[in-house]
């Protein structure tokens, strides 16, 4: 696997090139002291510079030439020495406890996985950036650091006061999309391909699980053992689950259920 073309200072700079050369670079910024670069095809001044400085550091060139050539040096060394331990796709939320100003005042609020109209209920968006790809040996994998943004949808009924009860029971709801989806970032993290096609195909298999499977089920259990908060010994059984859950980073199932 290689690029098409020169990438960097007097290069073709194709946008996929640039891209995959941007990829491979941010694993290392912290090594060479520079910023994250945006992978987005543009080889601008950062980008050369990222080149030139990962020329000094890594292949200690004394003239470096800010480019990347298709099968040159440069390329190999990149190729050869994928992100170091510790850079991976991770997840993150924001707000990490949801609170009453996070709740979209609503006339009916219904539970669209069993048609029931609630005094709330809170479901969770997410955003996975597009970082490009880097190569590791001879296959892509997806561009990293990279962080999946998780963040609450959640509605109340107008005139329903949020008490803690309330409150506790939504936050399980919001809870369940943020370590749903750090378990899918530990699968982006691994994921190997032998195309950008393949890589592709393996993300929207793995959001497919993770996401809209995986989610569906956790969520759905949880209702009705706890009755949509209702049953009190439930309740804290799930949240005590959820406790341990977040406590380990490396969790990959909650209440005998998959991530």
């Amino acid at each position: 696997m290689s690029i098409t073309a020169s990438v960097g200072l007097g290069g073709k700079n194709t946008v996929p090139d640039t891209r995959l050369i941007q990829a491979m670079i941010n694993p290392h910024t912290a090594a060479l002291g520079i910023d994250l670069l945006d992978v987005d095809g543009d080889c601008g001044p950062l980008t050369r510079g990222g080149i030139k400085r990962y020329q000094q550091v890594f292949l200690k060139m004394t003239s470096p030439d800010s480019k990347v050539d298709p099968g040159g040096k440069t390329f190999l060394h990149m190729a050869s020495n994928p992100a170091p331990a510790g850079v991976v796709v991770s997840a993150s939320r924001l707000p990490i406890k949801l609170k009453a100003g996070d709740f979209l005042q609503v006339p009916v609020v219904m539970d669209p996985a069993d048609g029931t109209v609630q005094d709330a209920y809170t479901a969770f968006e997410y955003e996975i950036f597009d970082k490009g790809a880097r190569m590791v040996g001879a296959d892509y994998a997806f561009g990293v650091p990279n962080e999946i943004e998780v963040w609450p949808n959640a509605q109340v009924r107008i005139g329903v006061v949020l008490d803690p009860g309330l409150l506790a029971h939504e936050q399980f709801h919001y809870d369940v999309g943020f370590v749903v989806c750090r378990a899918l970032a530990h699968q982006l993290t691994i994921a190997r391909a032998p195309t950008i096609g393949g890589l592709v195909t393996q993300l929207n298999s793995l959001v497919d699980l993770h996401i809209k499977r995986r989610v569906k089920l956790i969520q759905r259990r949880y209702d009705i053992d706890t009755h949509h908060g209702a049953n009190a010994k439930y309740q804290r059984i799930w949240l005590d689950r959820m406790t341990a859950c977040i406590a380990n980073p490396a969790a990959n199932q909650i209440g005998g259920f998959w991530l």
